[in-house]
């Protein structure tokens, strides 16, 4: 049995290595804090994934930040088409270039064998003081060691003395990230980071995995990753940030008070419905049609907030801000929403074009965009194409997970959230979500309808749920003029006879829905 380390060992303990930026955006998240000083780190994945690119802009980051960085090739290409390549990233400076980043070419030394090739590299990082070294190209030293056994304690000396030296070791190699001819090799590695860049049917994806880091929490699984003028950027995968116990830490925005009473909508009939308005840190699915006002009541609940001094965001795929403004002023809302899209005006549109959106990137900046501005509304329209990316990007099986992820951190940062969902059917009596990812998860949801009865269609609201409130069973009816907007109508405007009839139909449409006309549910109901 083993005995319990002494207070004398604990003190003997070494300290934790300090961490280093890496420069990319959210890899150090990732990372949980960024690459241990001294550690050997290895880049792998198949060609075209950026390896050498996100090598080189760590490279650069840390001589931005006063340090040496070392750049050594091997066969993977010629030190001026390196350079050359690296000039159209916004991350590279020639002014670096001779000073605090050196380019070195390895090929004259591989023909004496990995042995020379090791103490050469070793010898280079001391001529030049380097903090971080970078060998680019790794197979090609590897075919000098064809034995694994050898070729692992190759990069076991070589990652051994440079750590002594306090320097960072990054290797590009080519190889799979979850190869497993490649794995004893990769024992002797602090830090394994994978890349992939795989083909969905003619969509191309690209794809960061941390495999392990010795000493730190990283966040499992693949994360979303980009190529651009700006260089490698990583937005997590959004269900192991929530998942994360750490997670508070970096949402200061929920510490904020949340406002008082419930979010209205500002119409009169509808909040009455609602019992004064939708309960706070709750998530709606706005379920509806086509033509039935979505769009225009989610502007409405948005720019109530803003009446309220509440900030509200409006994360759009469908209209630009032009067709919204173009909308609004429409039904009466144009001055309201121009004056509360303007700076410091409460309202921030995020708008995404709905082609091959990536859902980890939207709610990466969907987030950040709540962190900046404090808002307590948000508005999705529409939740469809999120669903819809997360299917294409990941499969379907993600779905569930990725919305309840993102429940969960818009109610854990103290935001109200209205998301638009459109239904099958133009005119439907079908009132059965259950089978819908969204209404299983959302605390209420509210439905707008056309409904056929004696030979003209009628608009209706109805409020499918409510799990923290009482609320209206009753079906409502409300239209859409112009310039008034939105009004739903009392039971007196519609007439007692036309609410029967509709309520009699869904009722004959569906088992779910049998309670008669004006019943209200109680509290203790919907909580049971």
């Amino acid at each position: 049995m083993s005995t319990p380390p002494s207070n004398a060992d604990l003190a003997s303990t070494p300290a934790p290595q300090a961490l280093e930026p890496t420069g990319v955006l959210q890899l150090d998240l990732v990372l949980a804090g960024g690459l241990p000083r001294g550690a050997l780190v290895i880049i792998l994945g198949p060609p075209g994934s950026g390896k050498t690119t996100l090598a080189s802009q760590i490279a650069f980051a840390a001589a931005g930040r006063g340090q040496r960085a070392l750049f050594l090739t091997a066969l993977s290409e010629p030190t001026t088409k390196l350079l050359q390549h690296l000039q159209s990233y916004r991350f590279f400076d020639r002014e670096l270039i001779g000073s605090a980043v050196q380019v070195f070419s390895l090929q004259q030394f591989l023909s004496q064998g990995a042995a020379t090739t090791g103490q050469e590299i070793v010898a280079a990082v001391r001529q030049t003081q380097a903090n971080l070294v970078v060998l680019d190209g790794f197979q090609a030293m590897r075919d000098l060691e064809p034995d694994v056994v050898a070729s692992r304690q190759m990069l076991y000396n070589l990652g051994t003395r440079l750590s002594l030296q306090g320097t960072t070791t990054l290797i590009t190699t080519e190889a799979s990230p979850r190869d497993p001819a490649f794995f004893p090799e990769m024992t002797t590695a602090d830090t394994l980071i994978g890349l992939y860049y795989e083909l969905g049917g003619v969509r191309a994806f690209r794809g960061l995995e941390v495999l392990k880091v010795r000493g730190q929490a990283l966040l499992p699984g693949r994360h979303s990753l980009t190529l651009s003028a700006e260089g490698m950027q990583v937005f997590p995968r959004l269900e192991t940030r929530v998942s994360r116990s750490a997670f508070e830490s970096w949402t200061a925005a929920a510490s904020l008070a949340t406002p008082q009473g419930r979010a209205a909508f500002g119409l009169k009939e509808l909040d009455g419905l609602l019992g004064g308005g939708l309960t706070r840190q709750t998530s709606t699915l706005l379920a509806g049609s086509l033509g039935t006002g979505k769009t225009l009541l989610g502007l409405r609940f948005a720019l109530d907030g803003v009446s309220r001094g509440e900030p509200a965001l409006f994360l759009g795929f469908r209209e630009t801000a032009e067709q919204l403004l173009q909308k609004a002023g429409t039904f009466g809302l144009g001055e309201r929403l121009r004056a509360a899209l303007a700076a410091s005006g409460g309202l921030l549109f995020q708008r995404w074009e709905p082609i091959e959106v990536d859902p980890d990137q939207v709610a990466t900046d969907l987030l950040a965009a709540l962190e900046r501005t404090g808002a307590r509304r948000v508005v999705i329209d529409s939740i469809a194409e999120v669903e819809r990316a997360v299917r294409e990007s990941s499969g379907p099986a993600r779905v569930s997970n990725y919305l309840a992820a993102l429940l969960t951190a818009l109610r854990t940062r103290g935001v109200t959230l209205l998301a638009i969902k459109e239904t099958a059917k133009v005119v439907t009596t079908q009132l059965d979500f259950s089978a819908d990812d969204l209404g299983a998860l959302a605390e209420n949801v509210l439905l707008l309808q056309q409904l056929a009865y004696r030979g003209r269609l009628h608009r209706v609201l109805s409020v499918l749920k409510m799990r923290f409130s009482s609320h209206d069973y009753t079906l409502r009816e409300f239209l859409i003029t112009s310039p008034e907007g939105i009004r739903v109508l009392a039971p007196d405007e519609s007439g007692r006879e036309v609410l029967v009839g509709l309520t009699e139909q869904q009722a004959g449409a569906t088992e779910k829905v049998e309670p008669p006309l004006y019943q209200k549910a109680s509290a203790e109901e919907e909580r049971g």
